[in-house]
């Protein structure tokens, strides 16, 4: 009978006859050949280290297993154009059939709106296998879209957390946010981390340290059914019973222990006060619960009304109900509940956010059992959509809009000046437009303002309502598509907004100053202008006529205030007019002139000359 042991070989005696001996040298070649192949399976690099099971060792959950899986990488810094090329790749992979989604995070966040649209793409998937795999940093948004998903797997050197909401300013970056306008941002972050939590089966008290300041918290467990929970100092007391411990908590801050009991959503504690607050119902299992004490009433029931219409229920126990009381030890002291939650991976996996660990993609291959992986990036055309809409690429482009609208105002029928207008034009809201950043209107009011400019100064006398109204239009569509256009959660709750006003206003005016500048200087110097003075015909009398620019280079020397001359053309207002020797461009200030009919120059500086009619032009009588 064998026992599974390795046999030891006892020397054998020096009188052994050959062939024994023979046998002898067979066998301590063979145990050294086994030796050899034992010892380089323990060097091979490759091997799982020691505290870690493979993948494929594990049994592979129902819910898991995928024969196809996507790769959606999302890196950098979030913006509008992440959230569409999210939501264009999900939408490819639910058409070719994908069993799991893969959501590659290394991202040091973004803007907040963006983040809650990729949750609620996630969430709102027909594939429900989502993991996210942080490799190697989610921190702000990236975590909060981790968190949307169904799974959590890390990098070895995965970090995690740090989603505190902060504003963003031009020229200045990163500035702290009013605590009156964080607690209204708060509700829309609140109510996502919360229902991932509830969704995904992690600690709702635990994912709200992520966004919050003020969450102390202690990991307790059931030592009947092994159960843990992440609970407040309130929790404790009546789950555990006594003083909790507050010494060497496992996410350390330098600012000391904050304390103070936690606030429920049915009787919220008044800010310092140390009175316990009734305990809810094991049945209102809808019901917020705060995790960093008093919250505003509105706030906590609006959340509470965004987890009634999810139907987001929560499977934790209230620990203050009766039946609870001394259930409970304590694991360890969390957080003292000042500064932001940051988790390794370690951290991660050992709090139950993660499942497991995760390397490189053939790690990924055995988790999901798949057979085929593919990686959706970003395409070509994102990257050029997405440069177009940076702020001083959109400036450039407002700047050049501006300069050849002008140049073809000033030279009708060149065309050159306005096909490029045109092509600035859609540069400047066709990109904005496919990510919610400008709206139609928008581009109608742009469209319009450039509209009542040109009736202004090609139909209606005088610089009036049409001229201003056009201006404001036009400037005001502009600015407006810096803005994104989506709705708000909560009033007042997306600060993105205010960020990107500003920079609409700042790279407008900045824009709009730079073109009348150079503006400025074509109108002076533009016959002399190697490559715009072409655009400009040579003044000749009974040759071709001058065009309204070339009229403007030199006005002081054309017309003066009372000079008298005689209409070429109709004035519908604009027209020509002939001064002495010279032809000019003029406007007429008082209702139509006819040609041929005696004029007088009532205004002149260098962008327009205003002339009246003195005498009509003589009829003539058949003989």
């Amino acid at each position: 009978m064998t026992t599974g042991r390795v046999p030891i070989l006892p020397c054998a005696p020096s009188g052994l006859s050959p062939a024994a001996a023979a046998v002898r040298h067979v066998l301590r070649a063979v145990a050294l050949a086994c030796l050899s192949v034992v010892l380089l399976g323990a060097a091979d690099p490759q091997a799982i280290p020691a505290g870690t099971t493979p993948a494929a060792a594990q049994p592979l959950p129902a819910a898991r297993a995928a024969k196809n899986v996507v790769i959606i990488p999302i890196k950098g810094p979030i913006d509008r154009w992440t959230a569409f090329g999210v939501q264009r790749r999900l939408a490819q992979a639910e058409r070719e059939g994908a069993d799991a989604v893969v959501f590659e995070i290394d991202t040091p966040g973004g803007s907040l709106m963006a983040v809650l649209a990729i949750c609620n793409l996630i969430k709102g998937s027909s594939i429900a296998n989502t993991v996210a795999w942080i490799n190697h940093d989610a921190y702000s948004g990236g975590a909060i879209i981790a968190l949307a998903c169904r799974e959590i797997v890390v990098h070895d050197y995965a970090t995690f957390g740090d989603a505190l909401p902060v504003a963003s300013a031009p020229l200045v970056g990163m500035v702290p946010i009013p605590e009156a306008e964080r607690e209204k941002i708060m509700g829309p972050l609140l109510l996502e981390v919360v229902d991932s939590a509830r969704r995904n089966n992690y600690d709702e008290m635990l994912v709200q340290g992520v966004v919050r300041r003020g969450v102390e918290l202690w990991l307790i467990e059931n030592p009947s059914t092994g159960a843990r929970y992440f609970v407040t100092e309130t929790e404790y007391r009546a789950a555990v019973g006594g003083e909790p411990t507050r010494v060497n908590p496992t996410l350390p801050s330098v600012t000391g222990p904050s304390g103070g009991a936690d606030a429920t959503p049915g009787t919220p504690a008044a800010p310092g006060s140390d009175a316990p607050p009734q305990p809810a119902t094991d049945s209102d299992s809808l019901a917020f619960r705060p995790a960093a004490g008093a919250m505003d009433a509105r706030a906590v029931r609006e959340i509470n009304e965004g987890l009634e219409l999810r139907a987001s229920r929560s499977a934790r126990p209230d620990f203050r109900a009766p039946g609870h009381a001394g259930q409970y030890r304590l694991v360890e002291y969390i957080s003292d509940g000042h500064g932001i939650f940051v988790l390794k991976s370690e951290q991660l996996v050992r709090f139950g956010l993660a499942t497991q660990k995760i390397r490189d993609e053939e790690q990924l291959r055995a988790y999901f059992g798949a057979q085929n992986i593919v990686r959706l990036g970003p395409t070509w055309s994102e990257g050029l959509a997405r440069a177009m809409t940076l702020p001083w690429v959109r400036g450039l482009l407002i700047v050049i809009f501006l300069i050849c609208l002008f140049l073809e105002m000033s030279s009708p029928g060149v065309s050159v000046p306005g096909a490029i207008a045109a092509a600035a034009l859609i540069g400047l809201v066709v990109p904005p437009l496919l990510v919610d950043m400008a709206a139609w209107w928008e581009v109608a009011a742009i469209v319009a303002g450039v509209a009542l400019i040109a009736m202004e100064l090609f139909v209606i006398p005088g610089f009036g309502v049409c001229g201003v109204l056009g201006v404001v239009l036009l400037f005001g569509g502009l600015v407006a598509t810096f803005v994104g256009g989506d709705g708000r959660l909560f009033p007042g709750a997306n600060p993105d907004r205010s960020s990107e006003l500003t920079w609409g206003v700042v790279t407008v005016l900045v824009s709009a100053l730079t073109s009348v500048g150079i503006i400025y200087m074509i109108a002076k110097h533009l016959p002399s202008t190697p490559l715009l003075g072409k655009l400009v015909l040579k003044e000749s009398l009974g040759g071709p006529e001058p065009t309204m620019l070339e009229a403007m280079a030199a006005t002081a020397a054309l017309a003066r205030v009372g000079d008298i001359g005689r209409a070429l053309t109709p004035l519908r207002p604009a027209g020509r007019v002939q001064m002495g020797e010279r032809i000019i461009d003029a406007v007429s200030d008082l209702g139509f002139i006819p040609a041929g009919a005696q004029v007088r120059v009532t205004s002149s500086d260098e962008f327009r000359i205003g002339v009246e009619m003195v005498e009509e032009p003589p009829t003539h009588t058949a003989a």
